[in-house]
């Protein structure tokens, strides 16, 4: 519940930002991502788990932990998981480039799904 109305907060404060009287998703996506980023530099001072690993590594651990099992995702889910969790838009293209250029998964030519090669 502190954590929904914290979101709220946040997502008004921002679209007072921007002088709107109506909070829009893009508002409330970047509460969740603001969010997010907290308790994950939180959770960095308690235990350094992540530490040393290159962020294509740890984009590429968080797209397998979407995918559990499946084997196509949709790349603005993916996107979208990384954002919030504090990723910028280049450096989830990069894994994307990276890992296809490994022939971990395919990417098809739109670029709108990934698919992991057995």
């Amino acid at each position: 519940a502190r954590t929904l109305l914290a979101i709220l907060r946040l997502s008004t404060a921002l679209a007072r930002l921007r002088i709107v009287d109506q909070v829009e998703k893009e508002d409330v996506n970047e509460a969740m991502r603001l969010m997010e980023m907290s308790k994950d530099s939180l959770k960095q001072q308690q235990a350094p788990t992540n530490r040393g690993k290159k962020d294509v590594d740890v984009i590429y651990d968080l797209i397998r932990s979407i995918a559990e099992g499946s084997k196509t995702l949709k790349i603005q889910d993916i996107r979208d998981r990384a954002t919030s969790k504090g990723f910028k838009p280049d450096q989830v293209e990069k894994c994307l480039d990276d890992y296809e250029e490994l022939s971990v998964w395919q990417l098809n030519q739109a670029r709108t799904k990934l698919t992991f090669i057995s």
